[in-house]
């Protein structure tokens, strides 16, 4: 008897509004309703984490999330008759899915062997005293050259617990930065520019058709909106 190797593993989906304007936005909802349908019918634990105008995000777990879920990423084009529209005109509208690992949140904790540490005589006002004692504390982050001087008190302890609190979270913002701009980065290759000609998948609701231009697989809409969406592998 073979065992199922498979271990839990757990994602971030979000769902996006492209263009289309305000039914663009409801299509995030469908979408949503349509994630948690294809949840449903495998089993697996889920979360919707956040559900705004425009915008969706749900945690999924279970075994074997990653590969269930792998061909979701990307910008799915809509062709409907919205449900606002009282002229029975059709509209293009469009949606992204992004993949993200939660695990993958920012943490930052600065490694002390990287900083050199120097007691320099203050400077300033606050009389000789200050001036004869080396309390003032200059930190640099060797790889950046970044520094941070302490003089705020006439403690050289306290002015150090100063600075290397002040020196980290300097470091920290600047590696924030790095990080947000490398999960751009990253939603930006899974979704491209999000345009009705970037497209992962043509939906065509009239027609009762879904395709997915890179498996080449097709399926009915039925199918698609009960969360069938292993048919598109």
């Amino acid at each position: 008897i073979k065992k199922n190797t498979m271990k839990k593993e757990s994602i971030i989906l979000e769902i996006r509004a492209g263009e289309g304007g305000s039914d663009a936005k409801l299509l995030v909802s469908d979408m949503l309703n349509i994630y948690i349908k294809s949840i449903r019918n495998q089993n697996f634990q889920y979360k919707v984490e956040e559900e705004r105008d425009g915008f969706a995000s749900i945690w999924i777990n279970g075994e074997g999330v990653k590969k269930f879920y792998k061909n979701e990423s990307g910008t799915f084009r809509w062709i409907r008759i919205p449900p606002t529209e009282k002229n029975g005109r059709t509209q293009t509208s469009t949606t992204t899915t992004a993949i993200i690992d939660p695990n993958n949140t920012f943490k930052y904790t600065l490694n002390r062997s990287d900083v050199s540490k120097k007691y320099v005589r203050s400077s300033g006002p606050g009389g000789q005293n200050v001036n004869k004692t080396s309390s003032c504390v200059l930190l640099t982050h060797i790889p950046t050259g970044i520094q941070v001087k302490v003089q705020d008190t006439r403690d050289q302890n306290k002015n150090e617990e100063i600075a290397w609190l002040r020196l980290e979270d300097k470091l920290s913002k600047i590696e924030e930065v790095k990080f947000n701009i490398s999960n751009s980065q990253n939603r930006y290759e899974q979704i491209g520019n999000h345009d009705r000609s970037d497209k992962r998948r043509t939906i065509r609701v009239k027609e009762n058709i879904v395709i997915d231009h890179i498996t080449g697989s097709k399926c009915q809409f039925t199918d698609f909106s009960r969360g069938k969406i292993e048919l598109l592998r």
